[in-house]
């Protein structure tokens, strides 16, 4: 007879859940990576704006191109805030689903553990077994009569 676990159900399922929570702490990663490259764009953005407005500036500039660079300026601004608190949003979320994805893995990693040890208990018994059947015909063998 070989090896059957009888929590094997509970270890598919262990494994299947693990599963999903590092595919949504993938998903939440990629989100996470996003939006920090928004906020990097913004900044790089706004940096090439400014150095582009200060180069005007040299030549000398208008009352509207200084009122359109003030505005463009705000927006970015506002744009930028938005994007740190959806950056920082998502820093969260991931945080939480890493948290989830680690516990679905200790859950996992216990009845795998168990699974390990029932199975290394009954390779021992059947080398027990072996061993014994071995003995006994030894035995049986040294105790009959040379012919």
């Amino acid at each position: 007879m070989g090896f059957r676990f009888s929590l094997e159900s509970v270890l598919r399922l262990r494994v299947s859940i693990e599963r999903q929570e590092q595919t949504r702490l993938e998903f939440a990663a990629r989100l996470m990576l996003t939006a920090q490259e928004r906020c990097e764009s913004l900044r790089k953005e706004k940096l090439q704006m400014e150095e582009d407005f200060r180069a005007k500036m040299l030549s000398g500039v208008t009352s509207e191109n200084l009122h359109v660079h003030q505005s463009t300026r705000a927006g970015l601004d506002t744009i930028e805030v938005e994007a740190h608190k959806t950056a920082a949003d998502a820093r969260h979320s991931w945080e939480g689903q890493r948290l989830s994805f680690l516990q679905a893995r200790r859950d996992r990693e216990v009845v795998a553990s168990i699974r390990e040890r029932r199975h290394e208990e009954y390779v021992l018994d059947q080398n027990r077994r072996e061993q014994q059947a071995v003995d006994d015909l030894f035995a049986m063998r040294r105790s009959q009569p040379n012919g």
